[in-house]
């Protein structure tokens, strides 16, 4: 038995080691039991989510489809711990009457489960139906010019000029104007649409001249002045190479909106949709033009939303590539500037209206639509494209529909690292989407999870984790899993594949050996998009930001570093979001949903309303600010030089406020605002962490992301003050915490955090402290609240000092068995339950195309027993190099008949390459999805025979290299280690007396 001395300052008591296992009873008086939050999760809400906080999982139907196959795969899904299915319809497999009735199927059978069932619009992406596709008047379209290089005081008469790619896109156009302007400086003529001169062609901003009215017949004569070399444009619209609903144009959206009833979901199905439909989903807006987008409405709509007529201003809003999915991360050159500096403003008013349309004529129009099936719309809005993106996403979420963002398009790679050069960029790119969701008061933002132009069937469940902790850092809630293939009779094995080999990745149930650990997976996803949606969002920091939203190059919105090293959350707000909408008061911009303490401005150039904007944020005590230059001047073209006038005396006067400052650059931003007073609501003190707070009635969770690859131990100091509690994804637990320091507003207390691991700590504003440990964190374990008594779980023999808060010191000492005890040399005596282990035997079931075999591997697999070696990559084992499959690693053992678990023993699997399943004598214990976890297993051992069983679940990545010979892409697989067990005893700390 092992001994363990407590000292309580003069007075030294000896007592046995506390029995007490992490499972144990109820609180005593005088420690901190569990108290839920008001307004936020219950335990059992948080153990055991609703429906609607579980994940979601692409299904693609492709043809031929199968009936049968679809309702025992909506079982198979639904069982596997998904909420939500999401239906994504293929050509050939999208408006039919088959596709329509096994719709009317699956929605039977959804309802019956529980689960809710949505839908792509349409078979692909943007939206494209047979009443909008080419020459229905309703199909995007783009503008082109053609122009005519004049001399001074030379003449023109004759058929306006073409388009300058008429050769190559000879489709129907209309011409819609005709101008001229002085040429001041020439660059060269854009000859290839898409790529841009290599220096604009400046203009005389005086010269600018609307000759449309002069057209007849489509014809021109006309005579440049005298004076300088002229340019004579024709401006042509015409449907453009996509062939999509025209996204600006509301009778569009309305006219695929009526194909959509009738050819995909039918009438029949309208009434089970009420019962079990969530959304009507357009995927990527992936939106393609050879030159700048239109659309017929676009003269009146600019005049009326900007204030005047931008026939003659149209050569300026041309710019090589970016109305081209995706946007370039930088504005090309343009194709033509102005002498004064001011077509820049022109070409803001052209995308500021653009963005208008989308909002008005698409997303608001299409949510309009989806609410008679009492569903919603859902989209991946506006990123990619030349439109704002936290606008978009504001107004989708105020209208009442979902939204979403995805891996992919982040710009996300495996493995996540902050030494990737696009790790910043995809972290700002989802940090941007959910700036808009949070502003509106949105809770829930999904993310397609999963998607990689990456060989396919690699996908292990620990890189969904992986990406996922990173995406809740970001602000997204929920995953939507990228995803599952409805199989089709005689499919090449592996199975139906939506992408082939070539993006991840294609899921079926029958031969993707890692498929039965979803649902532990899932179960850790749905906890935290439970927390992640509960109450409200709150942010520290808001950048101003007036761009667009591209994953290309390494170019990033904000670089926060200094800020997340003191732990400041950050978001992004546009120029019409804080002038229009962020209602500042009491210190915080959006007061009623994201609470932003500070805003920080790059700028050089503001709109005159939004720098009237930023000073009324100062007024009200928002700490704001400005990087670098200030900002001179304005960004609308209307207002000229009244509006610059009007910036300069807005910004001057900010920054006579003494809530306002100026510093050189972005790493100053951190330091300024710790000198204004201003502390982040997860104060974490120079450890970089990111962080989402959502407070509900009775305080907080907190979410913590550690982004580096190695350890993090630390300190933070939460913005409330109260009783902090753990809640473990993983198991579902509730846990007061034993060490934490409450005072002045705040909660402070250690925390570790492994490499890329996101912990959730609540704290309730309303409990009324307990008696707990104060000061350092403790080394060779951890405590804990147990059986009412507050211990030190020792994983080491030594002594530790611990400071209460009622003023008094304790002493423990702990001499716990076999720490550190190497398997060689001498055995002890002292019964141990690391030395008598065997080694690893190995037996696998494989995946093969004929149906796999077993082959047993019953020695050879390395120095493998516990705590020293690691053990052989798959490939590395003659048998099984080039297989997939599922392997059960087996360790045996005699204890004698005098060992008892007199606390515990926790084992740690090292290294696994896939997924595991762990079983003691029999008993299942857990799967383990992600390296790093502990597991208690001394309730299952026992003196005499006993038995660990590892079955480990591989990809089927180097199966399908070997077997289908397409690839030669391979993966590391098995159980590596080193293994480890390590014995813990409690010793108590404070008994509640």
């Amino acid at each position: 038995m092992s001994l363990v001395t407590v000292a309580v300052l003069a007075a030294s008591t000896t007592v046995p080691a506390a029995n007490a296992g992490p499972d144990s009873g109820a609180s005593l008086a005088g420690t901190d039991s569990l108290q839920p939050l008001a307004g936020g999760l219950s335990p059992a809400q948080f153990a055991h989510p609703e429906t609607r906080f579980k994940p979601a999982m692409r299904w693609w139907w492709q043809k031929p489809l199968d009936d049968a196959e679809a309702l025992r795969e909506l079982q198979v899904i639904s069982d596997a711990g998904f909420g939500e299915i999401e239906i994504a319809f293929s050509a050939g497999a999208w408006a039919t009457d088959e596709q329509r009735t096994i719709l009317g199927h699956v929605l039977d059978k959804a309802a019956q489960l529980g689960i809710k069932i949505s839908m792509t619009m349409g078979a692909a992406w943007p939206v494209q139906t047979p009443s909008t596709g080419a020459g229905s008047g309703f199909a995007s379209q783009e503008l082109q010019y053609g122009r005519v290089h004049l001399t001074a005081a030379q003449s023109f008469s004759g058929p306006v000029t073409p388009p300058i790619d008429a050769a190559q896109l000879p489709q129907a156009r209309k011409l819609v104007a005709v101008t001229a302007a002085r040429v001041v400086d020439a660059g060269p003529d854009v000859t290839t649409p898409g790529q841009p001169p290599a220096k604009s062609t400046v203009l005389d901003p005086a010269s600018l001249t609307d000759l449309t009215a002069q057209v007849k017949n489509g014809n021109l004569t006309w005579r440049a002045p005298a004076g300088g070399n002229w340019d004579l444009f024709a401006f042509w619209s015409r449907e453009n190479k996509g062939n999509y609903t025209n996204p600006f144009d509301a009778d569009a959206s309305r006219k695929a909106a009526q194909d959509l009833d009738q050819i995909q979901i039918g009438k029949d199905n309208a009434p089970k949709l009420r019962k079990a439909g969530a959304d009507l989903f357009e995927d990527s807006l992936e939106l393609h033009g050879t030159s700048i987008y239109w659309t017929p409405k676009m003269q009146a709509e600019f005049r009326g939303r900007r204030g005047y007529d931008m026939a003659k201003f149209l050569p300026l809003m041309f710019v090589q590539g970016e109305s081209d999915f995706p946007v370039p991360p930088k504005e090309p050159n343009p194709d033509f500037a102005l002498s004064d500096g001011s077509a820049g403003k022109v070409r803001h008013d052209y995308y500021e209206t653009l963005t208008d349309l989308y909002i008005g004529n698409h997303l608001q129009v299409f949510q309009d639509w989806a609410k008679q099936y009492g569903m919603q719309y859902k989209a991946q809005a506006a990123y990619l494209q030349d439109l704002e993106p936290i606008r978009s996403f504001r107004s989708l979420q105020s209208f009442g529909g979902r939204s979403e963002t995805e891996s992919l398009d982040a710009g996300e790679n495996l493995p996540i690292s902050t030494d990737d050069p696009a790790w910043r960029n995809s972290l700002a790119f989802q940090q941007t989407i959910a700036s808009g969701v949070h502003q509106a008061g949105g809770d829930l933002l999904s993310v397609e999870l999963g998607a990689f132009f990456k060989p396919a069937y690699s996908m292990n469940l620990d890189n969904y984790r992986d990406l996922m902790g990173k995406e809740w850092a970001a602000g997204v809630s929920q995953p939507f899993i990228h995803g599952f293939a409805l199989q089709t009779a005689g499919a090449a094995w592996p199975g139906t594949t939506r992408f082939g080999e070539t993006v991840t990745d294609s899921w079926n149930d029958k031969n993707f050996p890692q498929w039965s650990s979803w649902a532990a997976l899932n179960s850790y996803f749905a906890r935290g998009t439970s927390v992640l949606e509960t109450g409200t969002a709150k942010t520290d920091v808001a950048v101003y930001s007036d761009s667009f939203l591209s994953p290309r190059g390494s170019q990033s919105l904000f670089d926060a570093h200094r800020l997340e090293e003191q732990g400041f959350s950050v978001e992004y707000l546009d120029p019409q979001g804080l002038a229009r909408d962020s209602r500042p008061a009491n210190g915080e911009l959006f007061p009623g949903t994201s609470g932003y303490h500070a805003l920080v401005v790059d700028q050089r150039s503001l709109g005159h309303d939004a720098a009237a904007a930023i000073l009324r944020a100062a007024h009200a005590g928002v700490r704001v600010v400005f990087v670098g230059a200030l900002p001179d001047h304005d960004t609308t073209f209307a207002s000229g030089g009244r509006g610059d006038a009007d910036v300069k005396n807005s910004v001057a006067e900010t920054l006579k406020q003494p809530s306002a400052t100026r510093v050189a650059s972005q790493n100053d931003v951190a330091g300024a605002l710790k000198r204004l007073g201003l502390a982040p609501r997860v104060a974490s003190g120079g450890t970089q962490v990111l962080s989402q707070w959502r407070e509900v009635k009775g305080g907080a969770y907190a979410y913590l992301y550690n982004p580096s690859d190695h350890p993090a131990t630390f300190t933070p100091s939460f913005g409330v003050q109260g009783v902090p509690s753990e809640m473990n994804l993983w198991d579902g637990s509730i846990s007061p915490l034993a060490q934490y320091t409450s005072g002045n507003g705040r909660t402070a207390l250690p925390v570790t955090l492994q490499g890329r691991e996101g912990k959730v700590i609540s704290i309730n504003k309303d409990a009324r402290p307990a008696v707990h440990v104060v000061g350092s964190a403790p080394e060779g374990g951890q405590l804990a609240i147990s059986g009412g008594k507050i211990v030190f779980r020792a994983t080491e023999s030594g002594t530790q000092t611990f400071q209460l808060s009622n003023g008094r010191s304790v002493d423990v000492t702990a001499e716990v068995p076999d720490d550190d005890r190497p398997l060689s040399g001498p055995p002890s005596s002292r019964p141990s339950v690391i030395e008598p282990w065997s080694p690893w035997s190995l037996s696998v079931k494989t995946v093969t195309p004929s149906g796999g075999a077993t082959v047993t591997v019953p020695s050879g697999l390395g120095d493998s027993q516990f705590q020293q070696f690691r053990l052989k990559d798959w490939r590395d084992i003659t048998d099984l190099s080039g297989e997939s499959g599922v392997g059960t690693y087996t360790a045996n053992t005699t204890l004698p008949d005098g060992w008892r678990a007199s606390g515990g023993v926790f084992l740690d699997l090292g290294h696994v390459d896939g997924t595991a399943d762990i079983a003691v004598n029999g008993q299942v214990v857990g799967t383990q999805i992600t390296d790093g976890r502990q597991w208690d297993i001394g309730r299952w051992l026992h003196p005499g025979a006993n038995s660990v069983q590892i079955t480990v679940r591989t990809t089927l990545r180097n199966a399908v290299s070997k077997y289908n010979k397409k690839s030669t892409a391979s993966q590391p697989y098995g159980l590596r280690g080193p293994v480890t067990l390590t014995p813990w005893r409690d010793a108590v700390v404070y008994g509640g007396r």
